[in-house]
Parts: structure tokens; C-alpha cells; sequence
């Protein structure tokens, strides 16, 4: 059980799973901070937690299956956009925001026990990116059925929310790390 690691690799498996740089070539776009390289990272910090994960023991294999299903959609998006649903994209989505609060419930429950002051600011990122991932959702299904000039505007605010939420939960759990390091 390696704490500092497994945060570590949460930190920019987050930064991976929040933020999405999608440069267009040609007419085919690409994402290239793809979400299944952080859900695979995540997948390894869950093999770290020890005692933490043991009461969530699906939560490595749930961040496994988010990795496989983020990659093929990564892979229809990038190759062949025209055979992947919006409604695929949103459904992975919400699976996303679930594992992301019950991994942040694992975190707060580490800062709670190191006595860390970022308990309180891991529980506000538990919710506030469960409520970046469902917004994300609704855009997406809203983009669906509307395509003008007012949702992408939103689309455009909620990328640079997402982008200020990946930065500042990278922040704090850096913070959380250094903690641990300081602390074992």
C-alpha cells in the first residue's frame, strides 16, 4: 500500500478524465488528453488505498470498466464519430460521475483521518464534479437535439469550468500527498 502513489496518480488521472484538448486536423477532431488514460490511472491508485478501498472493492473494477468503455468511445469518436450516439457518450458520463464521488468519498475519508484541513475541500470537488459530469451530460443531450450558437457558448463555459475544477482538485490533492508523504 503505496498512499502517496495512489494519490498521485489520481491527480492526473483526474487532470486526464476533466479536461479534454480536442484539436481538429482536416475535419477529424482529436482528443488529446483521452479520459481512459485517467480512469486507467485510477484503476492503479485503487490498488494503493489498502484498508481505504477495501470497503469499495468494486471501485478499481468499475474504474477498469470506465477505462475500456471511455477508450472505445475515444476510438468511435476519433475514427468514426458518425457511429457512436450522443446517448452512449452521456450514459458513460453519469457512469463517470458515480465513481468519481465514490472515489472522492475515499479520499475525504483519508484527509479525515491525517486530520487534513482538505477534507473540507475534497467533500465541496466530491460534489461539485459530480455537478461538472452531469451538466457535461446534459449538455451533450441538449447538443443533440439543439446545435446553435447559445449551447456552444455554454459548452465553451463548461470546458473552462471543467478545466479550473481539474486544476484546483489537482491543487489540493497534491496538497493531500505532500501530507501523507509528511505523515508516514
Amino acid at each position: 500500500m503505496d498512499l502517496e502513489k495512489g494519490i498521485s496518480y489520481i491527480a492526473f488521472g483526474f487532470l486526464f478524465t476533466l479536461v479534454n484538448l480536442n484539436l481538429t486536423f482536416n475535419g477529424a477532431t482529436v482528443n488529446f488528453m483521452p479520459s481512459f488514460i485517467g480512469w486507467f490511472l485510477i484503476f492503479l491508485a485503487c490498488g494503493e488505498f489498502g484498508e481505504y478501498s477495501d470497503e469499495k472493492p468494486y471501485l478499481k473494477w468499475f474504474a477498469l470498466v470506465l477505462a475500456l468503455c471511455s477508450a472505445a468511445v475515444w476510438m468511435l469518436e476519433t475514427f468514426k464519430p458518425e457511429l457512436l450516439p450522443d446517448m452512449i457518450k452521456t450514459v458513460v458520463s453519469c457512469a463517470e460521475a458515480v465513481c468519481m464521488f465514490l472515489l472522492f468519498s475515499v479520499l475525504e475519508n483519508i484527509a479525515g483521518d491525517l486530520n487534513s484541513p482538505r477534507a473540507d475541500k475534497i467533500g465541496f470537488l466530491k460534489y461539485f464534479n459530480l455537478i461538472v459530469y452531469i451538466a457535461f451530460a446534459g449538455l451533450t443531450i441538449f447538443g443533440a437535439v439543439i446545435k446553435n450558437g447559445p449551447l456552444i457558448l455554454m459548452g465553451v463555459f463548461a470546458g473552462v469550468v471543467c478545466l479550473a475544477a481539474a486544476i484546483y482538485t489537482m491543487f489540493v490533492l497534491f496538497g493531500l500527498r505532500k501530507e501523507v508523504k509528511n505523515t508516514l
